[in-house]
């Protein structure tokens, strides 16, 4: 057991574990001498906030257990053997303090029982109860001199209490029987405490190679690497350091993981291997939780989360409507249901469920979030402004999103208002400088707005941000072309962008904007061809308002003017 599984059963257990009260005789001492010895007093869990199963399982088995520490005619063996078994039940689902009273009562009654030894030194070392742990550890050993989990949770025991040399002996011993990566990540950390780094880097990458999910071992590493100097490495090893642990065969321990009743154990195993990306476990512990209890929101609900992140979004949405089902006033999975099916396209159910998640919740920012981006595709714009401005008063400043600023500015913008819209799609680009749409929706609206000398310059600096953004590039050559105000033209670099974009696309949008570039630099005999070949091809595919429009510019050209006495001519066509 490592060091980390060390600290984790300490956390999750309670310090005090003197938890076996024996009753005092109130015989005479002539009577005591020959008297049983009085029956242990081992706690009783609280069953309330169980799963039904487990919680009616663990009664029977304690009342089971009770009646036979009762029997004066039962054996000492068949007592130890029931406080062992109950003992592994409690420890299965995480109920430590009675797991522990009873491995405690049944080492005793039966010291010759490896597995009661082993237990004990478990849940003893968790609980940071070291002199019970210690000798526990060492009596299993005395049974089982060979046995690696042991000589490796004993040594991680002394290691972690400064008894390096013990450590040590207990490693080598390990390694004889078992050459592992926990073997080699103790003896790693036998080095280092000696201040061995060389040694201690060694076993470390040893024991990656054994084990190169064990993202822990990396942290061991870039501290060895730090302390030789070697401050590159050691960066390297840190960044990639992580919560999974160093795993070991530990035969008694999974035979815990057999014990589970109820969804609660393996909803834990699942969320543990989720954390550590080991998603297909994760999977199939979530399978389980459902099979032992299909009445379990929890599980139906992590499971459906789990397919969603694998790609499986018919199993996830399977999954969410059993949970909807079961809760249907659970407005957190009605939400999650909801997302999912908007992501599909499947507006009319994400509408449905969205919906109730704001009525169960209304201060649920996610569903409100994504009921408006919903109602914003289905055309109900001023719906959708309604839900998405309740979602950002919901959000603080430090949560919002680009998605929901984006989101809302397009609603703005759809009911025409566009200087509502203008800051949401600048706070887009500052939250994120990638998020090209952003830039260009930005100096669409000032545009919109008449501010052509502001819309030249947001494009200007996207084209610094990012040179090879061909819509920013495309957008800004339009503007040189054809702006409603003749001192922010600039006919020939409009031909330099144009000329570039052509190369790469002749596309009719290309093609247009090359015709605009063309008549502000006086070549319109140029300009009209072009014109004219796209006013060809829009009457062609019966695309009449773009017919109109490319015309009406071709008529300007023959006539010897240059492009855009509208603004809206200024507007790419995308």
């Amino acid at each position: 057991m490592s060091v980390a599984d060390s600290r984790s059963y300490r956390r999750s257990a309670a310090p005090a574990v003197q938890l076996l009260v024996v009753a005092l005789s109130a015989c005479s001492p002539a009577e005591q001498a020959s008297a049983p010895a009085p029956e242990p007093a081992i706690p009783h869990p609280e069953l309330a906030e169980l799963d039904p199963p487990l919680a009616r399982e663990l009664e029977a088995r304690r009342a089971g257990l009770d009646a036979l520490l009762a029997d004066q005619e039962a054996g000492i063996a068949e007592k130890a053997q029931a406080l062992g078994e109950l003992g592994r039940l409690y420890q299965a689902h995480r109920l430590l303090e009675p797991a522990l009273a009873c491995y405690r009562e049944a080492h005793r009654l039966d010291p010759e029982s490896f597995a009661w030894a082993y237990y004990l030194g478990v849940l003893a070392a968790g609980a940071g109860d070291i002199e019970t742990a210690r000798p526990a550890f060492r009596h299993a050993l005395d049974l089982r001199a060979d046995d690696t989990p042991t000589l490796v949770r004993l040594a991680d025991l002394e290691l972690e209490h400064g008894r390096v040399d013990e450590a040590e002996v207990l490693y080598l011993r390990a390694a004889v029987v078992d050459d592992s990566a926990a073997v080699a990540y103790g003896m790693g950390r036998v080095a280092e405490e000696r201040g061995e780094y060389a040694e201690a880097i060694a076993q470390f990458q040893r024991a990656l190679t054994l084990q190169p999910r064990a993202s822990v071992i990396h942290y061991n590493l870039g501290q060895a690497y730090r302390e030789l100097g070697e401050f590159d490495r050691a960066e390297e090893a840190l960044a990639r350091s992580g919560p999974s642990r160093v795993a070991m065969a530990d035969p008694l321990m999974h035979e815990l993981t057999t014990l589970a009743i109820g969804a609660l154990p393996h909803l834990d195993r699942g969320h543990a291997a989720a954390r550590e990306g080991r998603l297909a476990d994760a999977e199939a512990a979530y399978r389980q939780a459902v099979a032992a209890d299909a009445t379990n929101v929890r599980a139906h609900e992590s499971l459906a989360t789990l397919l969603a992140r694998r790609g499986d979004p018919e199993g996830a949405i399977e999954h969410f409507g059993v949970a909807v089902r079961l809760a249907p006033e659970n407005a957190h999975t009605h939400s999650d249901l909801g997302v999912l099916l908007a992501e599909l396209g499947r507006n009319a159910r994400a509408l449905e469920h969205l919906g109730r998640a704001v009525e169960l919740d209304p201060g649920n920012a996610e569903a409100r979030l994504g009921l408006g981006a919903v109602l914003a595709q289905t055309g109900s714009f001023e719906e959708a402004v309604v839900e998405l401005q309740a979602a950002l008063r919901q959000i603080p400043e430090g949560g919002r999103t680009p998605r929901l600023h984006f989101g809302l500015a397009e609603a703005l913008v759809r009911t025409g208002r566009l200087e509502e819209a203008l800051p949401h799609y600048t706070r887009v680009r500052e939250l994120d400088p990638t998020q090209s749409l952003a830039w260009l929706r930005e100096a669409t609206v000032l545009m919109g707005l008449g501010r052509f000398a502001d819309a030249r310059a947001t494009l200007d600096t996207r084209l610094r941000v990012d040179a090879t953004d061909g819509r920013a590039a495309h957008s800004l050559a339009r503007l040189l072309a054809g702006a409603p105000d003749p001192a922010l033209r600039d006919g020939p670099r409009a031909m330099t962008i144009t000329g570039a974009l052509l190369q790469a696309d002749a596309a009719a949008p290309n093609a247009e904007t090359a015709a605009m570039a063309l008549a502000e630099v006086g070549r319109f005999e140029e300009a009209g061809s072009i014109q004219r070949t796209l006013v060809e091809e829009a009457r062609r595919q019966g695309r009449t308002g773009e017919e109109r429009r490319l015309t009406r510019n071709l008529e300007r050209y023959e006539r010897g003017e240059a492009c855009c006495a509208r603004v809206a001519d200024a507007f790419p066509p995308y």
